[in-house]
């Protein structure tokens, strides 16, 4: 079956299902609305299209070489994760670091921060029962403020993991890329540390570098009560391509 005649008819550089089921009505003879699943199956594995969120795909030479984030942690954020996975089991968490986003940044950060969301009512109990190993570098839901008078390398920030944050199914403590880029406008201490003047030249390496999942993210940003934000700053500032229906 030859797709490309039915790529052609497609006048979208981001589509869904029922434009190519649309498409393939007039150019596929005999196909049915119930082919849709083994046709998109079958254009993902020869390569002709990439998805790039729930229910929306490019075509391949749109989609470049970008690939999947997969954060680098460090020795102590793999610690504190074997930590609480052994101490609390059935407690829901994620970590991420400030230093990742030295890759993206023109004015990099000196110093090294540990994030350590906990499900609102676990906080203060992951707290308890952790901090003593961590010899003073633990802080509990902080402000900005406090972060200035308590410098410890590779500090230890623990703040409540909001519903909705995005999560990786087989890998659940790890943080994707869709939420740093929301923490971004949405963490008071995060944005106390990092440059806004950097945000473009961030957002614009990310979304060359990497695939991102952009109803997650706005998902997530709508949580934080930043989707407009979030929208507005890259639309002015950036060249990034935003799907319309996010």
């Amino acid at each position: 079956m030859d797709t490309s005649v039915l790529l052609k008819s497609i006048k979208k550089d981001v589509f869904g299902r029922q434009d190519i089921i649309d498409s393939a009505i007039t150019k596929i003879d005999g196909f049915k609305e119930t082919d849709i699943r083994n046709l998109l199956e079958k254009m993902m594995k020869r390569g002709e299209i990439v998805r790039v969120a729930h229910n929306r795909y490019v075509r391949k030479v749109e989609a470049n070489t970008r690939c999947e984030y997969i954060p680098q942690y460090s020795e102590t954020a793999r610690k504190l994760i074997a930590d609480v996975e052994e101490k609390n089991p059935y407690v829901d968490f994620q970590v991420w670091e400030l230093a990742w986003f030295n890759e993206f940044l023109v004015h990099l950060v000196a110093r090294n921060m540990v994030f350590l969301d906990v499900e609102n009512s676990g906080c203060e109990f992951i707290y308890s029962s952790i901090s003593d190993d961590y010899q003073g570098r633990m802080l509990l839901l902080p402000e900005p403020k406090e972060i200035q008078y308590y410098s410890q390398p590779d500090e230890i920030i623990i703040e409540r993991l909001i519903s909705e944050s995005p999560k990786i199914k087989e890998r659940p403590h790890e943080t994707p890329i869709e939420k740093l880029i929301v923490e971004l406008f949405a963490n008071k201490i995060l944005r106390s540390m990092v440059s806004q003047g950097d945000y473009a030249n961030v957002l614009e390496t990310i979304f060359e570098k990497y695939s991102v999942d952009q109803l997650k993210m706005f998902r997530y940003a709508r949580r934080r009560n930043k989707k407009d934000e979030v929208r507005s700053f890259i639309e002015k500032n950036t060249d990034i391509k935003l799907l319309n229906e996010v």
